[in-house]
């Protein structure tokens, strides 16, 4: 939990810190909430594809599909909006 406030404040203080998100997902993770494990790694795939980087971008999908077959829940489901 105390890594979880750290990325907080990261991507408070910069919206656009892709690995914050990333390890904010990995924080969620580990607390078994999977529907914020989503959406953070979601906001991370968001700013990562804006910026083109796929290297990243390749990481954080593989991370998506291992969550939401983790937490049996539809990709559909977490739409955002662009």
């Amino acid at each position: 939990e105390k890594g979880l406030v750290e990325y907080k404040k990261a991507v408070k203080k910069n919206p656009q810190d892709a690995n914050a998100y990333f390890n904010m997902s990995k924080a969620f993770d580990g607390l078994n909430e999977g529907r914020k494990a989503i959406l953070a790694a979601r906001k991370a795939q968001q700013i990562w594809e804006e910026k083109k980087d796929s290297e990243n971008s390749v990481k954080v999908r593989k991370r998506l599909r291992e969550l939401y077959k983790n937490y049996n829940l539809d990709p559909q489901e977490f739409d955002i909006p662009r």
